[in-house]
């Protein structure tokens, strides 16, 4: 049975902290078994993605290991919270969420044989007032762990920030349907030194649970960095749409086909995500396949539409004027390619086309010089409010 404790005078103030910026440590480990460390990093996993379901500001996972190799702390087991508070004045973090964790032995009289119980305490500290403003504690059989990391993320979120934008049921849905097994190989993957190890891991957890997308997720994430589009886009495909990162992982599976020639498949791809995520990133991608596909009449419109919306950027202006270049509209083509040489004087493939453009010579049959010369986006930055956060895929 899952116990949770939640002290009375935290209920009564709990505070509208839309604009606060919360750090999620690694809980310690107070139990006496040191192959149990990877159960803080879990723990903080789970609290930090049920903080971005809800559309609260949570600093990523990365971003917080960048921070103390920075800070040169050591990786560890136990993170004090004079650590917890170095980290987040470090990433710009107003508060701090850390706790402990605690193995107790089985009870006699349990119906259900069980390898014991797990305490998590969990506590939010804020460095402005600079004082505790949340606490939870839940206790529970081990073999429950996805259920009871929801549990106290969803008690610690409620206390601090209120209300939330997610039902509790929903919160963490598939972490509570994962297997113990599963999420243990998927953290470990992801707190691995070495990427043979990660992939290792996280194999094995997609293989214990097909059901889980986290480890389908950073697999294909994986295989994306390396550039191993087919490995990549077998793994992303698997990501079901109700997953808090499938926009990421579309994104990824839709440039995965980009890069394997499947042009067609990432247009579609890409036009999906772009009901959800209209940004110019998106319609760049979208009109690049098209151009691909040697239909610039409808790539223009959305190259102009992702340069009306970012006119700084090179990559934009450059596709507006290839793609005016392929419609053989010299003299326009002409004006985006000498912005593009304005900004970057030394870009070859601005030179080459503004000269074919002064020399009105459009497109050739077999001219591999100028031939799939369109600029993509392999990153992209969601629309700025709660809840939005840097996409760096590659």
């Amino acid at each position: 049975m899952i116990r949770v404790l939640a002290p009375f005078f935290f209920a009564l103030t709990i505070v509208a902290a839309a604009a606060e910026t919360y750090l999620v440590v690694p809980f310690s480990n107070r139990a006496k078994d040191p192959k149990m460390d990877w159960l803080g990093e879990s723990i903080s996993e789970a609290i930090r993605e049920s903080g971005e379901a809800a559309a609260i500001e949570v600093v990523s996972r990365e971003d917080r290991e960048d921070a103390v190799k920075k800070l040169s702390l050591r990786p560890s087991a136990q993170m004090p919270l004079a650590s917890a508070v170095k980290l987040a004045e470090s990433t710009a973090s107003s508060r701090a969420v850390y706790g402990t964790f605690e193995l107790l032995p089985a009870e006699a009289k349990a119906q259900v044989p069980s390898k014991g119980s797990l305490r998590i305490t969990g506590r939010v500290f804020d460095l402005k007032r600079i004082a505790q403003v949340g606490e939870a504690s839940i206790t529970g059989a081990i073999e429950d762990l996805p259920g009871l990391q929801a549990e106290l993320s969803w008690q610690l979120w409620r206390q601090v920030h209120g209300p939330l934008k997610v039902r509790q049921e929903d919160n963490l849905k598939h972490y509570r349907a994962a297997k113990a097994a599963a999420l243990e190989n998927y953290i470990r993957g992801l707190i691995s030194s070495s990427k043979w190890l990660q992939h290792r891991y996280l194999t094995q957890a997609a293989r214990l649970d097909p059901g889980f997308p986290h480890p389908h997720f950073y697999l294909g994430r994986m295989q994306w960095w390396e550039e191993h589009y087919r490995e990549a886009a077998s793994w992303l495909q698997k990501v079901p749409e109700d997953f808090i990162y499938y926009q990421e992982a579309s994104f990824m599976l839709a440039m995965s086909k980009y890069e394997l020639s499947d042009f067609h498949g990432a247009r579609q791809a890409l036009e999906r995500i772009e009901a959800r995520l209209p940004i110019p990133e998106v319609w760049n991608n979208i009109a690049a396949a098209h151009n691909r596909l040697n239909q610039p009449t409808q790539a223009l419109p959305l190259f102009r539409k992702a340069l009306e919306a970012d006119p700084a950027d090179t990559d934009y202006q450059f596709n507006v004027g290839y793609a005016l270049w392929k419609l053989r509209d010299f003299a326009n083509a002409a004006e985006r390619f000498r912005a593009v040489l304005d900004r970057s004087p030394d870009d070859q493939d601005a030179i080459l086309l503004l000269g074919r453009c002064l020399a009105a010579s459009g497109p050739r049959p077999g001219d591999l010089r100028g031939d799939g010369l369109e600029r993509v986006k392999d990153s992209y930055t969601e629309p700025a409010g709660p809840g939005a956060w840097p996409v760096a895929v590659k």
